[in-house]
């Protein structure tokens, strides 16, 4: 569309929109928005834009028509101010007839804003302002000198193209970024505090403090690290001592069950019996004596170890913390032989 023809169209429309609304708006007022949109058309025309934008602006708050709107986000989106110009074609979609919508030149504008709208969006910035170390109702958070609620932290936000300054203030402390935004583009600012809750709890609180500094909440570095040396090793448990325990009861147990054995076996040998009675054995059946000695050797020893190992092994697990699970044990028993097996 050629800048004359321009010029024209739109003041035949402002002029149809207008004829009949004197009681709503006075004449001067009219006038003044005429004289607006024409003159943002003609620095729109130029390549004036950010001119364009003010009066096109100015001339829409007198007359909320759907054309204005359009021709103020088209002039606002050549500036880079993306965002704003989103909100005014979201306006130019919604506003609803009224005296001053004539023809279908305003239905025609809303159309053209739910278009142009679908356009812009993927090109409009997203930023993400995230707080660490500090709760974020003690935060104030500024992006380019606006405060940002909040509600907000954390959230996604749309942001015009451009350098952006982001800013946090927690008392006398301060911490900031600047982080460079391009169309479409997705980013994070992180504004990182030094936590002080760890300082700030009372005397008998330190438990909280170290759970604190474990999770890594709302402590700094410096503090964690101060806490983790301060923290006390860990009381002894009873786990040790009770695996000791069951290591002793299954030793004896192993010694009565060998001196048992050993004991049946010569109490069962009649041969023995005979040839070494009163326990004494004829010297000229030597191997027969060597067997019985051994045999009553070994009765004798297991019983000794098993009951020295059953009696150390029951004082050591009546006298265990039991806030632990106990060891599992189980004794076995073989053609010979004898043993323990178990998990600690």
């Amino acid at each position: 569309m050629s800048y004359k023809l321009g010029c024209m169209v739109l003041a035949l429309t402002m002029v149809v929109a207008w004829s009949g609304v004197a009681r709503a708006t006075d004449d001067s007022a009219k006038g003044a928005a005429r004289e607006l949109a024409n003159e943002g058309k003609r620095d729109y025309d130029a390549g004036r834009f950010e001119d364009a934008g003010h009066k096109f602006q100015r001339a829409y708050e007198v007359a909320k028509v759907p054309t204005l709107a359009v021709w103020a986000a088209r002039a606002l989106a050549k500036c880079g101010q993306l965002v704003a110009a989103s909100e005014l074609y979201r306006q130019a979609t919604h506003l609803t007839t009224n005296d001053l919508w004539v023809g279908n030149a305003q239905q025609r504008a809303q159309a053209d804003a739910e278009k142009e709208l679908a356009e812009l969006q993927p090109r409009i910035p997203r930023l993400r302002v995230r707080v660490e170390g500090a709760a974020a109702d003690d935060v104030e958070v500024t992006i380019d000198d606006v405060k940002l609620a909040s509600a907000l932290y954390g959230f996604e936000i749309s942001k015009d193209p451009g350098r952006r300054r982001i800013v946090g203030k927690r008392g006398g402390e301060t911490t900031e970024q600047t982080i460079e935004l391009g169309e479409g583009e997705r980013k994070q600012a992180v504004l990182t505090f030094k936590a002080a809750l760890a300082d700030k709890l009372p005397i008998g609180e330190t438990d909280q403090a170290r759970l604190a500094a474990d999770q890594g909440k709302l402590v700094s570095p410096e503090r964690r690290d101060e806490l983790v040396t301060a923290t006390p090793a860990p009381a002894r448990s009873g786990g040790a001592q009770r695996t000791w325990g069951w290591v002793a009861v299954g030793v004896g147990a192993a010694g009565l069950i060998t001196g048992a054995v050993t004991g049946i076996v010569v109490a069962a040998d009649s041969g023995l019996r005979n040839d070494c009675p009163n326990n004494t054995c004829d010297s000229s059946k030597s191997d027969k004596a060597n067997t019985y000695n051994l045999m009553r050797n070994l009765s004798t020893v297991g019983f000794i170890v098993g009951g020295v190992g059953v009696a150390v092994g029951v004082t050591l697990l009546l006298w265990a913390p039991k806030h632990e699970a106990a060891p599992q044990m189980a004794l076995w028993l073989g053609p010979g032989t004898a043993g323990f097996k178990g998990a600690f």
